[in-house]
């Protein structure tokens, strides 16, 4: 409002309080203003109605000061308990003036900000940040934003958010700047775990990918090592065991075999499914898990291992305590790659008393102990190791997820696991799993020399050379063999004649038709037809899943022609035992 309109408003306020004055002297009985001016009794009116004036003026002038007062505690209390902090800034960063949310934001009181330069509650790493947004503010004199974080009295950062205008009073005094400041730390931590949760399902689906290719890669693999095992088997045939030749097809069939354990080990490995927990021996899993690991870490890092005599009993999944032991040995190699060093790996058992270790009850445990004697963790990082995603390791060379797999693991399994560093260098990681008496399920069946017949075989197979390496192992064995690697052949020739062939025996992946496929419509044109399905690797089918769909027998690929000609031996005599019965 310009000063002409405000004096015009102000007199015309005090007219109209004027004429209520006059209006009140009329109602009191007071002798209307005569009409003489000169009259005595026209200035008694003039100076009474000038009181009444007066006291009309005093109660409006109270009036005002009463709602300036309300007015004054409205604004203090927005000002003072507005969600975000307001901060008044000279030209240097010298804090003018600030509200109560600001304060109780950084622990401090109010009254200790003011004259205080805000960089002082800037994080050391993030001053550049604040120094470059008052630059820009005052060369720009625009409303400036930026993101930092801020450091609260007890030590504690804060995520904040600073939104900043250039604010002049009047043109004679200096400028000052008007700061909001917004505390986003519930933002970033919703923005982190976002990002935790991308990184995972970008890890899941790499992980996927990675296991369909393992898959891919077993089921070749282990289609060669069957031809390599069933071509020795024949070699074995034909050459006694006192030719030169023998003992290197020993050697060869030994190191396919030993192959083919790999192979499957590492396919065990690499599956994610929870499976029942059921009691295994620690000290087979464990022998079996350093096969692979053997393999996989360099050989200027030795192995050393102390297990007890017999068995170590644990309710588990023996997959999953695999999984335990390679994670933990493949950190500890990773920390000795540079200079080698030795990783050691004991077994014992320990009866333990309440509380001993952890939340532990008391009772039988066994204990596992992964040391190595690298540089050691950072005592400031030990508490820390277990988080997901957490890792010391460069960008792309570590997930920073296999110690918190390994922690779940542990959990899941009611056991406990510690980290301390080693007096002499190195860390060592202790494990406890409670122990169970009951020993491993063990299934004995009568082992019968015979493994020969005349039976009538279909043997499908995409692979040629493994079609004819089987049609001329079971002939060994007397069986009558058709080889065939087209599956849609094998289909034809069945439906010629049905009760021609006596077993079945298919590859699981094959092009233009699965092994499944096959046996869906070879039982729907014979339901009693025996058959076996024999597969390299496949994530579409297992024992479980082939029994359900009426296959009688299942083998993973590399496996002995002797063993399937057993199989096939078990499969007609049952066969021929229940047809007795009815």
């Amino acid at each position: 409002m310009s000063p002409m309109n405000r004096k015009d408003t102000i007199q015309e306020k005090f007219n109209e309080l004027r004429r209520q004055a006059e209006e009140l002297m009329l109602k009191n009985g007071t002798t209307s203003p005569p009409v003489i001016v000169e009259s005595p009794l026209e200035l008694i009116h003039e100076l009474q109605t000038f009181q009444v004036e007066l006291e009309l003026q005093n109660e409006e002038l109270h009036r005002s000061q009463q709602e300036l007062m309300e007015f004054k505690m409205r604004y203090t209390e927005l000002y003072d308990f507005t969600p975000v902090g307001y901060v008044c800034l000279d030209r240097k960063g010298a804090i003018l003036n600030a509200n109560l949310t600001l304060a109780d934001m950084l622990f401090v009181e109010r009254s200790s900000l003011i004259d205080r330069p805000l960089s002082g509650y800037v994080f050391f790493e993030d001053q550049d940040i604040y120094y470059r947004h008052l630059r820009d503010l005052a060369e720009s004199k625009n409303r400036q934003v930026c993101e930092f974080r801020m450091t609260r009295s007890d030590g504690a950062i804060v995520d904040v958010q600073l939104e900043s205008i250039v604010f002049s009073h009047q043109s004679w005094r200096p400028e000052q700047y008007r700061t909001v400041i917004i505390d986003i730390s519930g933002r970033k931590q919703i923005e982190k775990e976002r990002e935790e949760l991308r990184i995972r399902l970008h890890q899941i689906h790499k992980m996927e990918s990675i296991r369909t290719i393992a898959g891919g890669i077993a089921h070749d693999f282990n289609n060669i090592l069957f031809i390599i095992i069933g071509n020795v088997e024949l070699a074995f045939e034909e050459t006694r065991d006192w030719h030169p030749a023998y003992p290197k097809l020993e050697t060869i069939r030994a190191a396919a075999l030993r192959a083919a354990g790999i192979v499957k080990l590492l396919l065990s490995f690499s599956q994610t499914a929870n499976k029942e927990q059921t009691p295994t021996d620690l000290i087979r899993v464990i022998k079996d898990a350093l096969v692979l690991l053997r393999a996989s870490i360099p050989a200027t890092i030795g192995i050393h291992t102390e297990f007890p005599d017999g068995a170590v009993m644990i309710l588990s999944d023996k997959i999953q305590i695999g999984q335990i032991l390679m994670n933990l040995c493949t950190n500890a190699s990773q920390a000795m790659e540079e200079t080698g060093g030795l990783l050691e790996i004991r077994v014992g058992t320990r009866v333990l008393p309440q509380g001993a270790s952890g939340a532990c009850p008391a009772g039988n445990y066994a204990e596992i102990t992964v040391s190595d004697n690298g540089p050691g963790i950072d005592t400031g990082l030990l508490d820390r190791i277990f988080d997901p995603y957490f890792t010391t390791r460069d960008v792309g060379k570590g997930s920073g997820l296999g110690l918190a797999v390994v922690y779940t693991i542990v959990k899941n399994h009611k056991g406990t696991i510690t980290v301390q560093n080693r007096p002499e260098g190195g860390a060592r990681f202790t494990m406890f799993f409670p122990m169970v008496d009951q020993g491993p399920e063990v299934k004995i069946e009568p082992m019968d020399e015979s493994f020969h017949g005349t039976e009538r075989i279909l043997f499908v197979d995409d692979e040629v050379d493994v079609a004819e390496m089987a049609q001329a192992s079971l002939k060994l064995f007397d069986y009558r063999v058709e080889a065939m690697s087209d599956p849609e052949d094998a289909l034809a020739v069945f439906k010629l004649n049905p009760g021609y062939f006596d077993v079945v025996i298919t590859d699981m992946t094959m092009p233009k038709m699965t092994g499944v496929k096959l046996a869906e419509k070879l039982i729907r044109i014979r339901p009693d037809i025996p058959i076996l399905l024999c597969t390299g690797h496949s994530s579409l089918i297992d024992e479980e899943r082939a029994r359900q769909l009426g296959i009688v027998a299942y083998m993973m690929k590399p496996v002995s022609m002797s063993e399937i000609a057993k199989t096939i031996r078990k499969l007609m005599d049952q066969k021929k035992e229940s047809q007795r019965c009815y």
